[in-house]
């Protein structure tokens, strides 16, 4: 649960709030616990409960007069206080009298239906006019009971535990519906910058132009999320500068290196020759793995499907002057005629293309080169080279990533490679292959024969 994650905001508001609402409520507490003692010390006031077991104990004569029955907790008020009084009356006129009523109460038994709530203290300090009143229904009928003489409380006592009666559950109530509702509040109120947080969330390197969502944002970090949208913008200000720049320099390479290679083609046949046609020809692969970089970021996949087989048979074609006069032989596998898979017909070709090269600069300058066709949207490019040690096997294909140092190649290539296959929804991986090097497995969305 968020409430109990560390810096939970939510539970630092509740937390806080229910310690606000303690202090709070122990200070209404104390002032009134001064206030209570201010009270006289000697008042005191009779307790309800007696006018309340009077009622209990009350019942029926044999002409419907009211008479007393027997109450233990009455009995026990009587035993420690024989002065106890009362004036007992129902809606039918009948009154009952019992222990020495004051006289100043005599007259009112015919007046006692008339009341609903009496509180009176004796301020002489005898206490003998203090009483109580309680009207209750019983099952002999509404009865009305004012009573005293015993059951004395002092009234600072009394205000004391009637003050905590109410604050204490008032307080329990308090923290409860702190802890329930402010959690609440907060993530009702928070739900925008839930938002921002699922849309930041998404946010890639390929997604470019993303900003989080200002509405229903709290202005208090508010100012935060627009921070992070400047800092978005100026990301994606600098990533088009970057990109710009790496196409402009590829564009320019290509021409020079055009220029070089028509040279070295004319230049006599021999080791020399063919050292520089082999360097020539990793600047141009090099300059052309930048612009399909730059096309890949730049471009959408136009699905369609696509026969591998002629496809690779082209490849090999253009390839395999070049790797013969490195050293290697050159072959393709295609059990099946044709091979149908879902994509791009130009990236899906520079994608072989690069895996090709790729073998003709780490094979060793020896061995074989051997493009298997192996059907389901599956091919495989193998090399009889050093191979490659498993520790290395996912780094290869960051940019510019090299094994040793001092490797030929820009490291370029095989994350072109991972590139095409990640927007084809397809998977690649890295095996030992069954020449002594290294095998990579493409594997494409399969597509019905058209």
């Amino acid at each position: 649960m968020k409430f109990w994650r560390p810096h939970s905001l939510r539970r630092r508001l509740a937390w806080r709030l229910v310690l606000l609402q303690a202090i709070t409520l122990s200070l209404a507490s104390a002032i009134l616990t001064i206030l209570i003692l201010q009270l006289n010390p000697g008042e005191q006031l009779v307790d309800s409960s007696l006018a309340e077991a009077i009622a209990a104990a009350m019942q029926r004569g044999p002409d419907g007069e009211l008479v007393l029955g027997p109450n233990a907790e009455l009995e026990r008020y009587r035993a420690e206080s024989p002065t106890v009084w009362m004036i007992v009356t129902d809606d039918q006129g009948h009154a009952f009298e019992d222990g020495p009523v004051p006289s100043a109460y005599s007259e009112m038994a015919s007046s006692l239906n008339r009341l609903w709530f009496v509180d009176i203290r004796d301020s002489g300090g005898k206490n003998d006019l203090a009483a109580a009143f309680h009207s209750d229904e019983t099952p002999i009928g509404k009865l009305y009971v004012l009573a005293g003489g015993g059951a004395f409380v002092s009234t600072i006592f009394a205000a004391i535990l009637v003050g905590n009666i109410f604050i204490l559950p008032l307080l329990l109530m308090l923290i409860i519906a702190t802890v329930i509702a402010i959690p609440l509040i907060v993530r009702k109120v928070m739900r925008g910058l839930d938002a921002a947080e699922e849309q930041a969330r998404s946010i890639n390197f390929d997604k470019h132009g993303t900003r989080l969502p200002l509405d229903k944002v709290p202005y208090e970090v508010r100012g935060l999320v627009t921070a992070v949208n400047e800092a978005l913008t100026r990301l994606d200000e600098g990533y088009e500068r970057h990109r710009r720049f790496l196409a402009d320099a590829a564009h320019e390479l290509k021409t020079p290196i055009a220029i070089l290679q028509t040279r070295v083609e004319n230049l006599d046949t021999g080791p020399e020759r063919t050292r520089l046609l082999t360097d020539t020809a990793r600047l141009a692969a090099m300059a052309e793995q930048l612009l399909d970089l730059q096309r890949l970021a730049q471009s959408q996949i136009d699905f369609q499907p696509i026969d591998l087989v002629p496809l690779a048979e082209r490849v090999v074609a253009d390839h395999a002057p070049l790797a013969i006069s490195a050293g290697y032989d050159i072959s393709l596998r295609a059990p099946d005629p044709s091979a149908w898979v879902l994509g791009d017909r130009g990236a899906i070709e520079r994608l072989l293309a690069n895996l090709t090269q790729n073998a003709v600069v780490h094979g060793g300058n020896n061995g074989t080169i051997e493009i298997e066709i192996a059907g389901n949207g599956t091919f495989e490019v193998h090399d009889s080279g050093p191979g490659i040690a498993p520790e290395h096997r996912e780094k290869i294909f960051e940019p510019f990533y090299r094994i040793r140092p001092l490797d030929r190649g820009a490291g370029l290539g095989l994350n072109l490679v991972r590139e095409v296959v990640r927007q084809h929804g397809g998977n690649i991986s890295v095996l030992p292959s069954h020449l002594g090097g290294v095998c990579f497995r493409v594997e494409l969305p399969v597509a019905t024969t058209p």
